[in-house]
């Protein structure tokens, strides 16, 4: 959920042409603070579009701006406030996981790297203890994604840029990733994700840019998409224990609502299944309780992505 009405990032007729060929079409976007996900098949521009936020690539027409700064005039002083991850991240060979890491802070932060601060996202990269200080050339892929992971959030970034984030992560270190994701999204991080895996998406983002064809097909909060093509189902997920709110007393706060529900929710393990037709007064209506995640039900996103990129329509259960 959002923190901030203001947008973070704006974007304005955001084009890339690659000799004859338009691989990002006119983007039009208003980004708060979120977690805001471009979403769709391999080769539909989500990448081009992010290395042009970054300054990387330059634009054939339009222009972005982030934190009212133009991408096109100050990317430098940009660059400072941001963590990047790239689709196949690379790293000095000969560097340790512990020296690469004091560099990234001390370049993003300006000051040398911090040893407690280099350590605390060692241990949050998952990486075991005994890999820190040998040379990140005898990494796996997995351990190398890891501390390409750690280096996106390290040096307190104000947004992080992760594209495919979380290939070559075993199913395990996946789940994981969520779950750290979520909670550097409730330190106030604003993360922008690209992604071709929908069940990533589905668990971490806030707002969805379908793309394809380098044109946004549609651009909303997750549950405002889900409503607008027809479906009624979402659920409310407990991710994390630092309240002492129940996912019963929760339940009795929304019933408490007038006509919220469609019909009676339900409790199950660490989460409250519900049919609603205002997804976003349930919003409203939870949004300070921090614990809790609240989404369209699980296997929405793949629905609305079927529908939305490869036109398949779905008819909304009663």
């Amino acid at each position: 959920m959002s923190s901030t009405k203001e947008p973070i990032i704006k974007i304005q007729g955001l084009t890339k042409q690659y000799y004859n060929r338009v691989v990002v079409d006119n983007i039009n976007l208003e980004i708060l603070n979120s977690c805001f996900a471009f979403l769709g098949p391999n080769g539909a521009g989500k990448t081009t579009t992010m290395l042009m936020l970054l300054g990387l690539v330059k634009p054939s027409n339009g222009t972005a701006s982030i934190f009212g700064t133009n991408i096109l005039n100050s990317s430098g002083k940009i660059r400072r406030k941001i963590g990047f991850l790239p689709e196949n991240v690379g790293f000095n060979p000969n560097l340790t996981g512990r020296q690469f890491l004091k560099l990234i802070i001390g370049l993003r932060t300006n000051k040398g790297g911090d040893k407690k601060h280099v350590e605390s996202y060692l241990v949050w990269s998952g990486i075991d203890k005994n890999y820190w200080n040998k040379i990140i050339k005898s990494y796996s892929r997995g351990m190398k994604q890891r501390l390409g992971l750690a280096q996106a959030f390290a040096g307190e970034p104000k947004i992080v840029f992760l594209d495919e984030p979380l290939s070559n992560i075993d199913p395990l270190g996946r789940e994981e990733f969520i779950q750290k994701i979520q909670m550097k999204r409730k330190e106030g991080i604003t993360v922008i994700i690209s992604s071709h895996i929908v069940l990533e998406i589905e668990q971490l983002a806030d707002y969805v840019a379908f793309i394809d064809d380098g044109i946004i097909k549609a651009s909303d909060i997750v549950y405002n998409l889900a409503h607008m093509y027809g479906f009624n189902e979402y659920e409310i997920t407990r991710i994390n224990y630092e309240d002492n709110v129940t996912l019963k007393e929760l339940t009795e706060l929304l019933s408490a609502e007038k006509d919220l529900f469609s019909d009676l929710p339900k409790i199950l393990r660490d989460k409250i299944i519900f049919r609603t037709d205002n997804p976003e007064k349930v919003n409203n209506t939870i949004k300070d309780y921090k614990d809790f995640n609240f989404t369209p039900i699980s296997g929405t996103l793949i629905k609305l992505y079927k529908q939305i990129i490869k036109g398949e329509s779905y008819e909304k259960r009663e």
